[in-house]
C-alpha cells in the first residue's frame, strides 16, 4: 500500500492565530489505568460546568472565536455546554468518545467510536462537526495513522488536528505546519500545533505544560516566526487547566503523569489572560479557509 500524499500549505499572508479547547474533564487522562477507566467517571465529582463556562466568558470579552473539540461522554452528559458553545458562535468539533487514543484501537474501533462521538456532539451543538482531534495527539504519523486518517475523510471531517511532530507523541519527521494528506481517493487537512525547540528538544509549545511554563517571550517569538512564513499558531487549552485551587489532588497518579498534568496550573489563568489579550483568536475552520499549496503562497 502507497503511503499518504502530503501537499504542505501556507496561507498567502500572515498567518492567525488559532485556539482549540479539548472540551473534557479533570479525570480524562490517558496512560492511567484508575482514571482512564470511563466505568469510574460518574463517581467523580464533575468540575467541567464551572470551568469551562468561565472560559467562554473570556473567549466573549476579548472577542475571540475557537474551536471546542467535544468528548461525546462530554456532550450526552452536558449538552448545555456545547449549546452554550455554539451559540457564541465558537466551531465544533469532534474529541472521540471516551478519550481512547487513536492508535490504541482498531480501524473498525475507531470509526464506531467517531460516530458515537459525532452523533452525540452534532445532537448537543445542532451544528455539523467537520473538525476532529484524538486524544492526546494520538494519530502518530500519516502512514501509521492511514486508515484512521481515511475513516475520518470517508465520515466527512475535513480538518484534523491530532498529529505533531514531536516524539513520543508523534514522528520527529510529521509536517510541522498544515498539510493536505490524501491517498486512494479520500483527503484532508491536517493542522498541527505550535512547535519548536526548547530546553534541547522539539516540544509542543501551543499546549500542555510547555505553554504553562516556558518564557512568554520565547512562545510569541516561536509564535511569530510560524505566523510570518505562513503557518497558523495552533494552541490548545482545557478548561480544568483554568481551575487553580478547585483542581481534584487526583491521588495516586504516577508522578510522571503528574508531572505533566499539573506542572504550572497555579500561574497559568492569569498567564492565560495575558496571552488572550495579545490578539484574537480563530477558530481551525477559519484557518484552514486560508490555506493554500505552499508552492503558489
Amino acid at each position: 500500500m502507497s503511503e499518504p500524499l502530503i501537499t504542505p500549505l501556507r496561507t498567502a499572508g500572515r498567518a492567525p492565530r488559532v485556539l482549540t479547547v479539548d472540551l473534557e474533564d479533570w479525570f480524562h487522562v490517558c496512560g492511567d489505568g484508575y482514571y482512564s477507566d470511563p466505568r469510574r467517571w460518574d463517581s467523580f465529582v464533575p468540575r467541567v460546568e464551572e470551568t469551562f463556562l468561565g472560559l467562554l466568558e473570556m473567549l466573549r470579552r476579548g472577542g475571540h472565536r475557537a474551536t471546542v473539540f467535544v468528548l461525546g461522554w462530554i456532550a450526552r452528559r452536558h449538552p448545555d455546554l456545547v449549546a452554550r458553545a455554539a451559540a457564541d458562535g465558537h466551531e465544533i468539533g469532534v474529541h472521540g468518545d471516551l478519550h481512547r487514543r487513536a492508535d490504541e484501537m482498531t480501524a473498525a474501533e475507531f470509526r464506531d467510536d467517531l460516530r458515537r462521538s459525532r452523533d452525540s456532539v452534532e445532537a448537543a451543538s445542532g451544528l455539523r462537526s467537520v473538525s476532529h482531534r484524538a486524544a492526546e495527539w494520538s494519530i502518530r504519523s500519516p502512514g501509521a495513522g492511514a486508515l484512521v486518517l481515511a475513516a475520518l475523510a470517508q465520515e466527512g471531517f475535513g480538518c484534523d488536528a491530532s498529529m505533531m511532530p514531536v516524539p513520543p507523541l508523534g514522528e520527529s519527521g510529521n509536517p510541522a505546519g498544515p498539510c493536505r494528506i490524501g491517498r486512494d481517493g479520500w483527503s484532508l487537512v491536517e493542522l498541527p500545533p505550535l512547535s519548536g525547540r526548547a530546553l534541547g528538544v522539539r516540544l509542543p509549545l501551543g499546549g500542555a505544560w510547555p505553554f504553562r511554563l516556558l518564557p512568554e517571550s520565547r512562545l510569541a517569538a516561536a509564535e511569530d516566526r510560524a505566523r510570518s512564513t505562513g503557518i497558523p499558531a495552533i494552541f490548545t487549552i482545557h478548561p480544568w487547566e483554568l481551575d487553580g485551587a478547585g483542581h481534584p489532588p487526583m491521588d495516586g497518579l504516577p508522578a510522571i503523569l503528574r508531572t505533566v498534568h499539573f506542572a504550572g496550573l497555579r500561574r497559568f489563568p492569569e498567564r492565560f489572560r495575558r496571552w488572550l489579550s495579545r490578539e484574537p483568536t480563530v477558530s481551525l475552520s477559519d484557518a484552514a479557509a486560508r490555506l493554500v499549496p505552499a508552492r503558489s503562497a
